[in-house]
C-alpha cells in the first residue's frame, strides 16, 4: 500500500471514529446505547400528551443490556414536550442517562399525584442536557391547597447518581425532593420561581446520606434547601439563594418520631434578599431529636433578613404547642460569616429551656442595611463559645447564658 493509500485509510478511519464518538453520549465513562424520544412518536409543541411516548423510551433504555458497565440514554432533543404525572422506575440494567435537551412541561392546573416526574429505585442514573422541567405551578398558585399539589421532580431510593446543567422552573410546590437516596450530586442547576409563589422550596432532602449540594441557583417562594429528618453526610457548597426563606434544617419535632440531621456542611454560598440565611427550627414539643455536627463557613449575606437564626419555638400555624423543644442541637459552627442585614437581630439563637443549644461563632461580620442602625444578637439558652475580637455582641450574648448558669449555683 503506497503512503498516500495508508494516510487516506488512517484519515477515514479517524473520520468514522469522531462520527461515532459523536454520534454516542457517555454514561458514567462508557459509550451508551442512544433512545430518541422522537423516535416513539412523540410530538413536539407542548399541546399532546407524551407520556405513554416517555414510558415506552424509558422501559427501553431502562432494560437494554449492553457490554458490562456500558450504559444507555434516553434522548430528549430541542421542542416542548407535554407530559403528565409520570414514575421512571428501576432497577435497570446498567447506568442510564436522562437527557433533557428539550422543554418538558407540566399540565396546567392540579392533580391527584403528589409528584409529576419521578425516578425510583434507580443505580447509575444521570439527569442532564441543559433542558427546562417546566412544572407550571402559576396556574395554581394563586387558588389551590399546597398539600393536593405534586412535586416537579422526585428522587425515591436512587444511588449513586447526579443532577447537572438542569433548570426545574414554576413548582407547583416542591420543585426537587430526595428521599431514601445515597450517593447522590446535584451540580450546576438552577431552580427558579417567583418570590411570591407559596411553598416552593428548592430542594427537599430526607432519610438520604452523602448528597452534594454544588454550584447551583436557587431561587422561590419557601426555603432555597431543606433538610429534613434522616439527612446525614450532606455538604451544600457553591450555592446562590435568593429569593426564598434561605437554608433550613427542619422543621423538627412535630411528630413522635426521633428526628435526626447530623453532619451537615454549608459553606462558599452567597444569600440575597432572603427572609433568612442559615436557619435551624424545631417545634416546641416534648418529641425528641437530634441536630448535630453542622457547620456554616464562608458564608456571604446581602439584604437578609435573619441571616444566623436557630428558632426552637418554630410554628407556622395558629395554635401552637407550649413547652419546650425536645431536639437537642449540639456541635453548630458559624465560621467567617459576613454581609447585611435587613434585621436588626443579625445572629437571633433561641433555644431550648430543658436542652440549650452548643455552638461556636467566628470570624461573625454583620451589619445592618442601614448604617444608622446598629446590629445586635438575641440569645436564648445558649452555651458555646464566640472568638472575642470580631463577635464582640455575639459573645456578649453567650455570656448571658453563662452567667444563668453561675446564679443558679449560688
Amino acid at each position: 500500500m503506497s503512503l498516500i493509500n495508508f494516510a487516506r485509510e488512517i484519515r477515514n478511519f479517524i473520520f468514522i471514529f469522531v462520527l461515532l464518538l459523536v454520534s454516542s453520549q457517555l454514561v458514567h465513562g462508557k459509550v451508551a446505547k442512544i433512545f430518541n424520544l422522537k423516535d416513539y412518536d412523540a410530538v413536539v409543541g407542548g399541546q399532546v400528551d407524551n407520556s405513554q411516548a416517555l414510558l415506552k423510551a424509558w422501559a427501553d433504555a431502562c432494560n437494554w443490556k449492553g457490554p458490562t458497565g456500558y450504559g444507555s440514554q434516553l434522548l430528549i432533543s430541542a421542542g416542548v414536550y407535554l407530559v403528565q404525572p409520570i414514575k421512571l422506575a428501576g432497577p435497570c440494567n446498567g447506568p442510564i442517562n436522562f437527557r433533557n435537551s428539550g422543554v418538558l412541561r407540566a399540565p396546567p392546573g392540579s392533580t391527584h399525584a403528589d409528584h409529576w416526574i419521578n425516578f425510583q429505585y434507580i443505580d447509575g442514573l444521570t439527569v442532564d442536557g441543559h433542558g427546562v422541567f417546566d412544572s407550571q405551578g402559576q396556574t395554581v398558585w394563586h387558588k389551590t391547597d399546597p398539600s393536593q399539589l405534586p412535586t416537579a421532580i422526585c428522587f425515591d431510593f436512587v444511588t449513586n447518581s447526579k443532577v447537572q446543567h438542569t433548570k426545574i422552573i414554576n413548582g407547583k410546590t416542591t420543585h426537587f425532593t430526595i428521599f431514601g437516596c445515597e450517593n447522590v450530586t446535584v451540580n450546576r442547576i438552577i431552580i427558579s420561581a417567583p418570590e411570591t409563589s407559596p411553598n416552593t422550596d428548592g430542594v427537599k432532602i430526607a432519610y438520604s446520606k452523602g448528597i452534594k449540594l454544588l454550584d447551583s441557583n436557587i431561587g422561590s417562594g419557601d426555603d432555597c434547601v431543606a433538610m429534613l429528618t434522616g439527612s446525614n453526610n450532606i455538604s451544600i457548597a457553591g450555592v446562590t439563594c435568593g429569593p426564598g426563606h434561605g437554608v433550613s434544617i427542619g422543621s423538627m419535632g412535630s411528630s413522635s418520631n426521633f428526628d435526626q440531621v447530623t453532619k451537615v456542611t454549608v459553606q462558599n454560598c452567597t444569600f440575597t434578599n432572603t427572609s433568612n440565611g442559615v436557619r435551624i427550627k424545631t417545634w416546641a414539643t416534648e418529641h425528641r431529636g437530634l441536630v448535630s455536627g453542622v457547620t456554616y463557613q464562608d458564608i456571604y449575606m446581602h439584604n437578609v433578613d435573619n441571616p444566623i437564626i436557630i428558632d426552637q419555638n418554630y410554628c407556622p400555624e395558629k395554635d401552637c404547642p407550649k413547652g419546650n423543644s425536645h431536639v437537642q442541637i449540639n456541635d453548630v459552627k458559624y465560621v467567617n460569616i459576613k454581609g447585611t442585614s435587613r434585621a436588626q437581630y443579625a445572629v437571633n439563637l433561641q433555644c431550648s429551656a430543658t436542652n440549650p443549644c452548643n455552638v461556636e461563632l467566628k470570624d461573625i461580620d454583620l451589619t445592618d442595611s442601614d448604617p444608622k442602625v446598629q446590629s445586635v444578637a438575641s440569645c436564648s439558652n445558649v452555651k458555646g463559645t464566640a472568638e472575642e475580637d470580631t463577635v464582640q455582641f455575639q459573645l456578649a450574648c453567650l455570656r448571658l447564658y453563662e452567667k444563668a448558669v453561675e446564679s443558679r449555683k449560688l
